[in-house]
């Protein structure tokens, strides 16, 4: 596109919206990578499968964690597809909730009200989620290095330092945290890269139980919550 196709492309845009009955309001502070860098850092393969591979183990063995994947995988990608679909018939900041609206034939007011705090709902579960699993390595971190109690109440205090840390953060520090972002997307790609062949490349003679396991109460004081030598 030419210098001067970009203004005209800005006012098609701009005409579009208002055709929609939707004024340009959003802020267009991130940048394209930026963008795709937060769905990115959300998606987090490393972070999931730390967090939820002991679960996954537990509750349904291999089986469930190998091909449980890619079938997930797969369904999320066609109503991934399905709302590219949509998004690029409607491209507004309102999103799911001002689709619902346009989508429906009746009762449009009703349906983006539940559409729009259906998804305040999730993503708050998301969040927690997250920052839950972020609070309990911290923990662990911390118990493994300073020998600090991983009691449930410390775990709860560190989780609401890291919900309030992300919520100043989100608030306050939108720039700061689109950079973050973006040094996200290339921490989970060269992380990988690197660390995928030095796991591989360590014989497994080399590997010695850890000092202390967080997960198993067998090697935690039941007094104090502290971690004891295996």
């Amino acid at each position: 596109m030419s210098v001067n196709q970009a203004p005209s492309a800005v006012l098609n845009d701009e005409e579009e919206l208002h055709q929609l009955g939707y004024a340009q309001e959003l802020r267009r502070r991130m940048s394209g990578f930026s963008n795709f860098a937060v769905s990115f850092t959300i998606i987090s393969i490393l972070s999931g499968c730390l967090t939820l591979y002991g679960y996954g183990m537990a509750t349904g063995g291999p089986v469930v964690i190998v091909w449980g994947w890619p079938f997930v995988g797969i369904m999320t990608l066609f109503v991934g597809l399905a709302m590219a679909e949509v998004c690029s018939s409607y491209p507004t900041a309102g999103g799911l909730y001002y689709w619902s609206a346009k989508l429906a034939k009746k009762n449009a007011a009703a349906w983006s009200w539940f559409t729009g705090w259906f998804n305040f709902l999730g993503q708050v579960a998301v969040t927690a989620g997250i920052d839950f699993g972020a609070a309990f390595f911290i923990n662990a971190f911390l118990a493994l290095q300073w020998n600090v109690s991983t009691k449930p109440w410390v775990t709860i205090v560190i989780y609401g330092c890291v919900l309030l840390l992300h919520g100043l953060l989100n608030q306050f520090g939108i720039r700061l945290v689109s950079l973050l972002n973006d040094v996200s997307v290339w921490w989970h790609i060269i992380g990988v890269l690197i660390s995928w062949p030095c796991w591989h490349s360590c014989p497994l003679t080399t590997f010695r139980p850890a000092r202390c396991s967080v997960i198993s109460s067998t090697t935690r004081d039941s007094a104090s919550g502290r971690c004891t030598s295996c």
